[in-house]
């Protein structure tokens, strides 16, 4: 039975939902009793469940972590997972971040796309399987989850105390089937500061770039003092930068040289381009001249730069299911004191990471480099042959009348707490438009997340039917 097209009677409310949802600020907060995440989140975790309890449904709140709304029976638990955090609005917005606007078939603001959208439409079409008394032997499961984008915490604490679903998908992606997620750590270099017998001709006063919206960054800004340079480095110096397609320099009164670096093209790079990061560390790296973080420096150059594939780090690995283990020079810090740059590694899902993080961790070492891994999620593999794959396929192709190809990422979603019982499948349509997922002006069309829904209702159709 094809039923997707059932859920356009609530298109209106679908708009309405998603508007109100995207108007609460959700970034992770100061943790208060009840509210692990802080007040924001929790706001629209207490919205969901509300709407659901209107819908009809019964609804469960686990002390904040998440909540999960519920429809029909069964001892098995299939289910669709979403999550209601953002990640902060940061600059350069054109509209109101937080304004839920609905402007020219668009729904303007942070999370829109990311994931309230898909949050609200899962809701709509449980709410269409029960119009339409539609059950199977098994209840069907909408998971709220509250700390998708600042590290998952919140499914660990709830699957401690709620059942594993047998079957689930995330709508956090796009279409067809994500059966593949990558490894994904992100380590972080340090260095105290350095000693050496010479005093430093090039003082770093300050060095940053990137930050965690974005896996490239696009610029890096170094402020630096010529104060010990002859007259003679200080000319070749700015013909070095004059003769950089991507650096550029101006003056301040206070700190000297202001030096900023931009990401530049590269065809055989897997991102596209070697990022602003590895461009301002090999320039500084390449001028002949000490500074106050040569071993951090070098360390960074010699063992990452542009290089994608971790040759250099001693941790090039592949498979066939996953490809290639990638690595991303993603954030660089220093000031006077200290040093730090966080690196993200993407690694297949043959490997357990253990190996990987001993060899990182040894070498760093032996260069004076204090390594730390901050955040570790662990790969999804989930075969063709897994009924969740084969009911979600069903669905795809009823409603699209394509082959759902199987595709694989780097990025993370709830996949990942499913125990490869779990895929990412929606919601970005094949060929659809970049809705800036994670930067200013966020947004969704109406029709698109409409045409999701269709596939979103018949997934979970299909995982509730016998």
């Amino acid at each position: 039975m094809i039923i997707g097209k059932e859920i356009h009677k609530y298109r209106d409310a679908i708009t309405a939902g998603i508007s109100e949802l995207v108007q609460i600020r959700s970034i992770m907060g100061t943790p208060e009793p009840g509210k692990p995440f802080g007040a924001g989140v929790d706001h629209a975790l207490q919205y969901m469940l509300r709407l659901a309890e209107s819908l009809g449904f019964e609804v469960t709140n686990v002390d904040g972590y998440a909540g999960h709304a519920e429809y029909g029976q069964g001892e098995e638990i299939a289910a669709v997972l979403v999550h209601l955090d953002t990640v902060e609005e940061g600059a350069g917005w054109m509209f109101p971040p937080f304004g839920g606007l609905i402007e020219n078939g668009k729904i303007i603001g942070r999370g829109a796309s990311d994931n309230k959208g898909p949050a609200v439409v899962a809701l709509y079409a449980l709410k269409t399987l029960m119009d339409l008394g539609i059950t199977g032997s098994r209840r069907l499961r909408l998971i709220f989850g509250t700390n998708e984008e600042s590290g998952m915490k919140d499914l660990d604490y709830y699957f401690e105390r709620e059942q594993l679903p047998v079957m689930a998908f995330a709508p956090d992606a796009g279409y067809p089937i994500f059966n593949v997620e990558m490894g994904s750590m992100n380590v972080v270099f340090s260095s105290e500061q350095e000693s050496t017998s010479t005093k430093p001709q090039l003082m770093i006063l300050s060095l940053k770039g990137g930050n965690m919206l974005t896996l490239i960054p696009e610029t890096c800004t170094a402020s630096l003092s010529l104060a010990q340079l002859t007259d003679n480095q200080v000319a070749d110096f700015h013909d070095a930068v004059n003769l950089h397609a991507n650096m550029s320099f101006a003056y301040d009164r206070d700190c000297g040289l202001v030096l900023t670096a931009g990401s530049e093209f590269l065809a055989d790079s897997p991102t596209g381009s070697r990022n602003a990061i590895a461009n301002m560390v090999a320039f500084l790296c390449a001028q002949g001249l000490t500074t106050n973080w040569d071993y951090f420096l070098h360390f960074l150059n010699s063992k990452i730069g542009a290089e994608k594939g971790g040759q250099s780090l001693g941790i090039a690995c592949s498979d066939s299911v996953s490809g290639s283990l990638v690595v991303y020079l993603r954030t660089i810090s220093c000031d006077l004191l200290r040093a730090e740059s966080l690196s993200n590694i993407r690694y297949p899902v043959s490997h357990d990471g253990a190996g990987i993080l001993t060899t990182i961790a040894g070498l760093a070492g032996k260069n004076g480099i204090h390594m730390e891994l901050t955040r570790h999620l662990f790969p999804v593999y989930v075969p063709e042959t897994h009924p969740v794959i084969v009911r979600l396929s069903r669905a795809y192709k009823k409603i699209t009348g394509d082959e759902a190809v199987l595709l694989r990422m780097g990025a993370g979603t709830y996949a990942r707490k499913m125990r490869n019982n779990g895929v990412a499948f929606g919601a970005g349509l094949p060929g659809g438009v970049d809705t800036r997922v994670h930067q200013a002006d966020e947004f969704i069309f109406i029709d698109d997340m409409m045409q999701h829904a269709e596939i979103c209702l018949q997934g979970m159709y299909e995982l509730l039917i016998d």
